[in-house]
């Protein structure tokens, strides 16, 4: 005898819920695009090659204010969904902070985390076994490679060591951030009760 198992009940989204995947996928190539010019530049540098380096250089950079751009948009967009998920008091910070957090002078070394974290939290379907540590080595990466390629850069540094070890961090860096964007986005894909 053979038993006929019910499919699972579909679940419906929460009103007003906007879906994540296009700003995603945007976000998701500029921060590639960022990290194939960060390993060009950083390659033309070492090489000696200024005029690619400059030009690379300048791409490199207009690429981050828009994947940056990109990213930010699509924050905003999951962090109102985290909201529908767990209501405006399951953030720690308000929603106006997914954007100010990454303007405002010394609030944006955590703020950002604390935003990108909440959202996490809210957008995981099993919250009881999750772990932040995703989350916590992109920050840390995004951190330390911030400030050390702000450093070298102010010092003039163009020794191949640092010049490698900045593009490694930023690589880590992208990576990482690319992997917590599709985290969520996957998260916020699945329907929910």
């Amino acid at each position: 005898m053979s038993r006929t198992v019910a499919p699972p009940a579909r679940r419906r989204l929460p009103k007003n819920w906007r879906a994540v995947g296009r700003p995603a996928l945007i976000a998701s190539v500029l921060i590639a695009l960022v990290l194939v010019t960060d390993i060009v530049e950083t390659a033309a540098d070492i090489a000696g090659a200024a005029t690619v380096d400059d030009v690379v250089l300048w791409i490199n950079a207009g690429l981050f204010v828009l994947a940056g751009v990109a990213f930010i948009g699509w924050l905003w967009r999951a962090r109102a969904n985290a909201e529908l998920l767990v209501g405006p008091h399951g953030q720690r910070l308000t929603r106006e902070w997914v954007i100010g957090s990454w303007f405002c002078p010394v609030v944006n070394l955590w703020f950002p985390y604390q935003v990108v974290v909440d959202v996490w939290r809210a957008s995981a379907p099993d919250r009881g076994c999750l772990r932040d540590g995703l989350v916590v080595w992109w920050w840390m990466t995004f951190a330390v490679s911030w400030l050390f390629t702000r450093f070298i850069t102010l010092v003039g540094i163009v020794d191949v060591a640092p010049l490698l070890l900045s593009c490694a961090l930023n690589l880590a860096s992208g990576v990482f951030a690319l992997l917590v964007v599709r985290q969520i986005s996957d998260w916020q894909a699945l329907p929910r009760t």
